[in-house]
């Protein structure tokens, strides 16, 4: 709601400043008129968008997420413990570990003093505070349960990083073998190999069919390995910037979803971000509607995204939110029996929280298989590979071998 910088009369002598949320000039004066004040001047203040001398400070800044999770822990046991926005952000702003969240807060502080509100504030750095965080703040202010709500916050900053992390490291064994693996396929291919066969060029008989294709390749490679690798580099290059653009993620992520093992594992994964996100915003007092356009943005997958808008359509029609998610083909029938369990007992948010925790135990037993069963498949694959090559240099020498004898 826009805000409207106003300078009334309090009493014969007492003329007061600040500022006030309004819709309009005119619902300003009334509300002023109501508040028992006599309004002198009323008008639009920059600080309704966050603030336009802070986004022209700061423009497009962005910070890591834990960062993030630090303020937002920090300021949640600020406010538990009853202090002020305006010297909590006097506070904060002492640290030194993230020097980019220090100006942001010197920002936030001058908002605050200035009688802005923090969701004003927060809407100035969108790269920083997504639509999500800054509508909880927003509801957390209707509802004065701000303490309740960043520690909600926090809580799922926390959860969302640690599973993030866990998924990350979980795949980091595999990716090192993969990558070591094809290293040294290309050395050898490239260098090591072409040496090798230079004693082969004095046989009188006929070279095996294994070794003659090693020996074709390990040619090739040794000519156009400089090419090869360009390519490669430039393939990668191009796939990164491929998946950035809309029609590339949207292909990618719908194709991801075609995997069996992988489906499931995505949609867990999403599922229990959506759950989450979707209770901590319905328990901070956002409308559905709303808290299902924000917990779009926390979506990654662009297949699922598109699910969540027709979701929200068929909320507004007037829907239930168990029925609306019962006609995505994408979301499980668990998902359904979890949310319509919650809202039969009007405790909506409670079902969602338990479909998030119950989500994220399944993606974290299916990262861990990955990591027991991807790890030795894929050294497997590299040391057949190896294997081969090594087998098909020695049939020449065994072949000699049983012509000598």
């Amino acid at each position: 709601m826009p805000q409207f910088s106003y300078k009334a009369k309090a009493g014969p002598q007492n003329i007061t400043t600040g500022f006030i949320e309004a819709n309009s000039a005119s619902e300003a004066v009334t509300k002023l008129i109501n508040a028992g004040k006599t309004p002198i001047d009323v008008k639009l203040s920059t600080i309704s968008t966050g603030s336009t001398l802070t986004k022209s400070k700061i423009p497009n800044i962005s910070i890591p997420r834990m960062a993030l999770y630090q303020w937002t822990r920090q300021l949640a046991d600020l406010q538990d413990a009853g202090v002020p926005l305006a010297r909590s952000m006097q506070l904060l702003g002492h640290q030194r570990q993230f020097p980019e969240m220090i100006k942001i807060i010197e920002a936030i502080k001058m908002v605050l003093q200035q009688g802005g509100s923090l969701s004003a504030a927060l809407t100035a750095y969108p790269h920083v505070f997504p639509s999500m965080y800054v509508n909880t703040i927003k509801a957390a202010e209707a509802s004065g349960k701000m303490p309740l709500v960043l520690n909600r916050l926090a809580q799922f900053l926390e959860v969302d990083m640690i599973q993030e992390s866990k998924v990350k490291s979980s795949l980091l064994y595999p990716a090192i073998i993969l990558i070591v693996g094809f290293l040294t396929i290309f050395v050898l291919l490239s260098f090591v190999l072409p040496r090798v066969t230079l004693m082969f060029e004095d046989f009188d008989t006929q070279l095996p069919l294994l070794t003659q294709i090693i020996i074709s390749v390990s040619q090739i490679f040794a000519q156009f390995w400089w090419l090869m690798a360009l390519s490669v580099a430039g393939a990668i290059v191009w796939m990164r910037w491929w998946i950035k653009t809309n029609n590339g993620k949207a292909q990618m992520d719908a194709f991801l979803l075609k995997v069996p093992l992988l489906k499931t594992f995505i949609q867990n994964t999403q599922l229990s971000r959506f759950a989450r996100t979707l209770a901590m915003l319905l328990e901070s007092g956002v409308p559905i509607v709303n808290a299902l356009e924000s917990v779009v943005l926390v979506v990654d997958n662009k297949a699922l995204q598109q699910e969540v808008y027709k979701m929200t359509d068929r909320i507004k029609s007037g829907m239930g939110l168990a029925e609306a998610v019962k006609q995505s083909p994408l979301f499980p029938e668990m998902t359904v029996d979890l949310i319509a369990v919650g809202q039969e007992a009007g405790k909506l948010e409670k079902g969602l929280y338990k479909l998030a925790d119950y989500s994220e135990r399944l993606s974290q037993d299916m990262a861990q298989t990955f990591t027991t069963i991807l790890g030795p498949a894929v050294l497997v694959l590299v040391v057949g590979i190896v294997g081969f090559m090594i087998v098909a240099m020695l049939l020449p020498m065994f072949q000699m071998n049983m012509i000598i004898k």
